[in-house]
């Protein structure tokens, strides 16, 4: 259980870390911020909540736990995060999503520490943290391996073929995160091609597999902490697409799209009411 002042500290900075969503999503016009927003618990338990060594991932150390970020769309909630934990420097953020910026809306591998893997095609980061995972077992370094995919990119066959060999090869220093936020470009994930009942699924995979609030600070950090034998672990994380600014809660819609600077102006100002 999370102690009442790390999870109050948790707290602040998850609010922190959407305004600074909202912010460069307001100032550069783009950055899928609703996607961003519903995985930024997510990411703060990730780096804040289970002691991974921050030094190794700026230093880039072949022993580093490595964060890969599969629904690289969300690219903006992974770099605030990273900025927030000291592994890049605020700066880098300049210019987001521009011809003068450094980080585009997906993550490109090379541009900043912490980035694992170039995203933008789904369905491709599963792979590759299983090929991370199997090198950390043939090589025993010790680091865990941790995937975030959205639920609509679950879609993609890749996933399940991937999930496959990582059962069969009993990668247990795996963790596949799932943002479930129901919503993909066109609409309900279930309405298009539904993944339901999904943690049955997982299960029938090889997977050990947890349901979780995604909001939830303490059932994420209880989520990752579990310990799942030989098996490796799967999390789904229910989440809400938007999450934070109530006029793009859970609305499609919002796909590649900022903040005008009215609506910033009005997120803002229902916070300090």
């Amino acid at each position: 259980m999370m102690e009442n002042q790390k999870l109050e500290e948790l707290e602040r900075l998850c609010l922190k870390i959407r305004k600074e969503i909202a912010g460069y999503g307001c100032q550069s016009g783009r950055g899928h911020i609703s996607s961003a927003l519903s995985m930024v618990e997510i990411l703060t338990v990730l780096y804040f909540g289970i002691n991974m060594d921050l030094q190794k991932i700026k230093t880039r150390s072949m022993d580093r736990d490595r964060v890969i970020l599969s629904k690289g769309h969300a690219g903006l909630a992974l770099y605030t995060v990273l900025a927030s934990a000291g592994v890049i420097e605020k700066e880098a953020l300049d210019g987001f999503a521009s011809a003068e910026g450094a980080l585009s809306t997906h993550p490109v591998f090379g541009t900043a520490a912490g980035i694992e893997m170039s995203a933008g095609s789904l369905g491709q980061g599963l792979g590759f943290a299983c090929g991370a995972a199997l090198a950390e077992k043939m090589r025993r370094r010790g680091y865990q391996t941790y995937v975030i995919t959205g639920d609509g990119e679950l879609q993609e066959g890749s996933n399940w073929e991937s999930m496959l060999f990582a059962s069969q090869m009993q990668l247990n220093g795996l963790t596949l995160i799932i943002d479930r936020n129901g919503l993909q470009i066109t609409g309900k994930v279930d309405d298009i091609v539904s993944v339901s009942p999904l943690k049955e699924k997982l299960t029938a995979f090889g997977f050990y597999t947890l349901e979780i609030d995604g909001h939830s600070l303490q059932e994420i950090e209880s989520a990752l902490k579990q310990k799942s034998g030989r098996k490796p672990k799967a999390i789904i994380a229910n989440t809400v697409k938007g999450k934070g600014i109530p006029f793009i809660e859970n609305k499609d819609g919002w796909h590649g799209k900022g903040l005008t600077l009215q609506q910033y102006q009005e997120y803002i100002s229902g916070l300090e009411r």
